[in-house]
């Protein structure tokens, strides 16, 4: 079962970022994966970088590769981090459910990773898998390689049949940290899509979510807000069938509601934040509490709600 990586920058590629993930990828020695950088239309490479990903045996702008069928797509922004064992983590879950969308458990970068591996086992230290592995290994994990290590001893995921559930949606169709059957993904839409996530979800029955966290990543609401939206917006919600329709809005009203919590703590101008308030003001369709966010831009116009919320 063969992994293509496609890496898509955030916004102006971060260089070092991409050395440091590319590393982290080559170093799992995983045989069947290869790994493509998708620039956007208005970036390129310099020639010494241009030799650096030949080095790297990293394709550029190679798209068509992810979509040989019967094999998985995942696409990652260059400031993600892929965990020790990763590749051959979601390997082992691939063999399993051929064909199901796997979800990924992932860290948050804004936190220190440390704490966050400390806290995970701590919150599994009955884990008769991880007792096992103490058994095997040492008897403190006071190396920071050693709690990397760790996490493989807690393995597990679910399948999913829950589809529409609308607290589960974020991590079933963001478009970063999602492994998606290539025979799923349709032509049309972008690889790196809230659009071509969701499509590949409505097209099953189930989805697989790997527990154990294997890649560290920014939440895209609190990175780029607006462009979080951009992808919400590129879903026609009355083009949905009677079954995705009504939990698709509900979601969207729980996420513009979300973006006003978390957009005002980001730097973002004031003319950018302006604009968000009046995009979200533009989309909100349901009837929400007075005392909510969404309830009062409701009630008041966007430079209000800029002066309020930010």
């Amino acid at each position: 079962m063969h992994v293509f990586v496609n890496i898509v920058p955030q916004n102006q590629l971060d260089w070092a970022c991409l050395s440091t993930l590319v590393g982290e990828l080559t170093s799992q020695h995983f045989a069947d994966a290869s790994f493509n950088l998708q620039l956007p239309a208005d970036q390129t490479l310099t020639p010494k970088q241009q030799h650096q990903t030949t080095v790297w045996g990293l394709t550029v702008n190679n798209s068509q590769t992810a979509l040989v069928p019967h094999n998985y797509l995942i696409n990652l922004r260059e400031t993600d981090h892929v965990l020790p064992g990763a590749l051959h983590q979601w390997a082992q879950v691939m063999a399993k459910h051929t064909g199901s969308p796997i979800s990924l458990a992932a860290f948050d970068l804004s936190e220190d990773l440390d704490t966050q591996i400390m806290a995970y086992v701590a919150d599994h230290q009955e884990s008769g898998l991880q007792q096992t592995y103490r058994q095997l290994a040492t008897t403190t994990i006071d190396d920071p390689d050693e709690r990397l290590l760790t996490l493989w001893s807690l393995q597990s995921y679910s399948v999913q049949t829950n589809l529409q559930n609308i607290r589960q949606m974020t991590q079933r169709i963001r478009p970063t940290g999602i492994l998606l059957p290539t025979e799923r993904l349709t032509p049309a839409l972008p690889l790196t899509s809230t659009a071509q996530a969701f499509a590949v979800l409505r097209q099953g029955t189930d989805i697989v979510r790997l527990h154990v966290p294997t890649i560290q990543r920014a939440m895209w609401a609190e990175v780029t807000p607006t462009a979080w939206l951009d992808e919400l917006t590129q879903i026609d919600a009355t083009q949905l069938d009677v079954m995705w329709q009504p939990a698709y809005m509900a979601y969207v009203q729980r996420q513009l509601n979300f973006l006003l919590t978390v957009a005002g703590r980001k730097q973002l101008s004031k003319q950018a934040h302006t604009t968000l308030m009046i995009r979200i003001k533009q989309l909100i369709t349901g009837p929400t509490h007075r005392w909510s966010r969404l309830g009062l831009l409701q009630l008041v116009s966007p430079r209000l709600a800029h002066q309020l919320f930010y």
